[in-house]
Formats: C-alpha cells, structure tokens, sequence
C-alpha cells in the first residue's frame, strides 16, 4: 500500500512539473525551457522520450551523430535530438555517442518513472592525447553552478577567479548561469608533478552553508574526458548539506575521486 501510495505522489509531482514547464515555455524566451516543453509534450502526445546533445565547448547542438540506446540505432536531428521509446519505468539504460571529430563515449542515463529527468547531454570535440576535459551538466535548479579547477601553488581556474592560466596549460572553455550546462575546463598539459582540485560550487545558493539543493536537486554529473575517450563519470550522492562539492583531484597524473561537501 505504501509503495502504491509513494508511486501516485511521484505521478501527481510529474504531473506538476509538466504544467509548470509549460507555464514557463510560454513566459520566457529561454531556449532551454523551450526545448524542455517540447520535449516533454512530444513524451505525452507520442510516446517517446527525447535525448539531446550538446558541444561542451559552445552549447550547440550536435548534429549527424550515430546514437544507440538499448542496442537501437539513430541519428541526431538540427536540434540534436534522437528520440526512442523506453522498455522500463525505471532504471538505467545504456547509450553509445558517435560522431567524426568528437570522442565516441558510452554511458548510461536514468529513466525515473517512464520519463528521462535529465535529458541534455553534453558531449566532447576531439582533443590533444595530453588533455584532460572536465564537463559539468546538471539540472535547471540551481540555474548557477560554477566550476572550479585548483592548481595547488599555481592557478584557480573558474568564472570569478581566472578564465586560463597565464602559461596556457588550462582555461574555462565555457560557463554556464542559467541552468542544465554545460560548464567546461580544460587541462591542456596536465603538470605530472602537480595536484589538481575540482570542486562545483553552487553560486545560486553561496549564502546558505546549510542548503541540500547542490546534493538534492542539482542531479550535477561531471565527465572527464581524456586519452581520446569518456575516462569517468561522478554523480553528486543526494541527502547532503553544503554548496561546495569537491568532486575529484589529479595527484601524479592519476585521477583519486574525493566526493566531499562542505
């Protein structure tokens, strides 16, 4: 009973949700809330859920690339988009990103409740062996994540610090204040004898140490990108105070994951 009881509070909530990202499609000129309207009404008129995919470097949509998803084949549209129909209410399925002049990546995207909550992804060019790309995608609540690289002894790299490093081995490729990302850096020399930082501050909410909204409403994923491949994914784990979320550092050239709030 109170699984059935937990399961209609969660369709009341998507409910919600679909007519507030309507009310706003139709208040705002944001294009990400417009394209998060379509999406979800395309999900109740047809049928089928929507992925979407951006250049981490620019925030264009990718065109032309060769998505599976579940051992499915399709090809993204003018607006990045493939769309499939999902075999499970909830859970993960599996997806495999290919396009000439950007790394070929697989991951896995969570369908909660027969839907795909967070439905942008953003995606690598190709770069140099030697690089390390660091991408940030999350929600639209917190509209601003910052991402931040720490050089210990040398750089901080972020929005409100420094935007590259003076010697050129780092820089924000792009930032992001209005929501879902993506937020990219990249390392282009990664220094072997060098310790690295990488913490997602959430800028929205900088005044309240106490709030969970980084943990609990951000869905914040970070990607890193290296040796021509998708090396690791991080997800912030949920129920945690703070807005400060060390995520990962670099020690000797190896990736050590830190996950820490403060």
């Amino acid at each position: 009973m109170k699984r059935i009881k937990s399961r209609v509070i969660s369709l009341i909530i998507v409910q919600l949700f679909l007519v507030v990202t309507f009310v706003s499609a139709q208040q705002t000129e944001d294009p990400k809330t417009k394209d998060r309207a379509e999406d979800v009404f395309r999900e109740m008129e047809e049928g089928e859920l929507t992925l979407r995919f951006i250049n981490a470097l620019t925030g264009d949509y990718v065109q032309g690339a060769d998505v599976t998803i579940a051992g499915e084949s399709h090809t993204t549209d003018h607006e990045g988009r493939v769309f499939f129909k999902a075999d499970i209410e909830d859970g993960l399925v599996t997806v495999t990103f290919k396009k000439e002049g950007f790394i070929t990546s697989e991951f896995d995207i969570e369908i909660m409740l027969g839907s795909v909550w967070q439905n942008r992804i953003s995606v690598s060019p190709d770069m140099r062996p030697e690089s390390i790309r660091i991408v940030l995608d999350w929600n639209r609540r917190p509209r601003d994540l910052d991402a931040h690289l720490i050089k210990e002894g040398g750089y901080h790299i972020s929005y409100r610090n420094k935007r590259a490093s003076e010697d050129g081995a780092a820089q924000l490729d792009r930032d992001d204040t209005n929501g879902e990302g993506p937020e990219t850096i990249t390392i282009n020399r990664v220094d072997r004898d060098g310790i690295y930082r990488y913490v997602v501050h959430n800028f929205s909410d900088r005044s309240s140490s106490g709030s969970k909204d980084l943990s609990n409403r951000s869905r914040a994923t970070v990607r890193i990108y290296g040796d021509n491949r998708l090396m690791e994914t991080h997800r912030i784990t949920e129920d945690r105070r703070g807005t400060k979320w060390t995520v990962f550092q670099i020690r000797n050239g190896s990736i050590e994951v830190v996950n820490t709030m403060e």
